[in-house]
């Protein structure tokens, strides 16, 4: 195993993937993408998207909004690109402005169109493990893996954040009773107590909490397995902005078996997981379904074939 857990590798397989499909089937994907304000970390992962749509075949179609917007505004947006047919695939980046409810934002999207898989329906799904889309981040997460041959089954799994977007999800998809799954998951939070005795137990530690350099090298075991989620924006020392993500990379490399990079890690396969499930959208509307284990035969296995 490689000791930098690089995204690129991991994301042009999926890239590729997507390419296949669009071109065997004669797609033509299309996605609104919503950005309510102008939250730096939101703004460096929307022009990510951009910027790798076009070269997949998809259509992007963005909307930035004012940070004033109300909820019945946004909610109307919403409800317009549900009932677009040309639409397939809606996202609303988070975070939202105070004065909106996330929970109504993910109830208003349609099911069938919730590439990031925040409807209600799609998170019941991965509770109990069946068939739907994947939410971005936390598939991102688990091909990763996948890619480099990290076994998960037996092991302990810890992860730091329990949003709806990452943690949650997240540990659900670790515990199906799949090959690339059956882990003991453990959730910390905010509120955990002794944290570094449950970090220090983690084979795998897997972090989604927002909080630059947060993990250093006294929380983790030795020759863990990191792998960090987070996108923070820092100062540089030339007064310029930067990213950085929930691990001090630097501090932990040495003590780590292995570690993905921020950015250039779970970020960069994180947009591929997104278009990917912007395909799969399209491919159900036209009654051409394909299932979680399919897709990652396709990604992983049979890539170099043109489909």
């Amino acid at each position: 195993m490689e000791k930098v857990l690089s995204g690129k590798p991991v994301a042009q397989l999926i890239n590729r993937t997507c390419i296949n499909l669009i071109t065997r089937y004669e797609l033509k994907p299309q996605m609104v993408l919503i950005q309510v304000g102008n939250d730096p970390a939101s703004t460096y992962y929307v022009q990510s998207i951009i910027n790798s749509g076009g070269k997949l075949g998809c259509l992007t179609q963005l909307k930035i909004l004012s940070d004033k917007i109300s909820e019945n505004e946004l909610l109307a947006i919403i409800d317009e690109a549900n009932h677009n047919p040309d639409v397939n695939g809606i996202m609303v980046q988070k975070p939202f402005p105070k004065h909106i409810k996330e929970s109504k934002v993910n109830s208003a999207v349609n099911p069938e169109k919730d590439l990031d898989a925040l409807h209600p329906l799609n998170l019941g799904k991965i509770m109990l493990e069946e068939e739907g889309f994947l939410p971005c981040t936390p598939a991102a997460v688990l091909f990763c893996m996948f890619y480099y041959g990290i076994e998960t089954q037996g092991k302990h799994i810890v992860i730091l954040g329990r949003s709806s977007v990452v943690g949650k999800p997240l540990a659900n998809i670790l515990l199906w009773k799949r090959t690339f799954a059956n882990a003991t998951v453990t959730i910390c939070h905010s509120k955990t107590n002794n944290l570094a005795e449950f970090t220090t137990q983690a084979d795998i530690l897997i972090t989604a909490m927002g909080k630059a350099n947060f993990v250093t090298p006294d929380m983790i075991k030795e020759n863990t397995i990191i792998l960090d989620v987070g996108i923070n924006d820092i100062i540089l020392s030339n007064g310029e902005t930067g990213y950085t993500g929930d691990v001090n990379y630097n501090l932990c490399y040495n003590k780590a078996l292995a570690i993905t990079p921020v950015p250039g890690g779970i970020g960069r396969i994180t947009t591929s997981v997104l278009y990917l499930n912007l395909v799969n959208a399209c491919l159900k509307s036209r009654n051409l379904y394909k299932s979680i284990d399919e897709y990652i035969k396709l990604i992983f296995m049979d890539n170099n074939e043109i489909y």
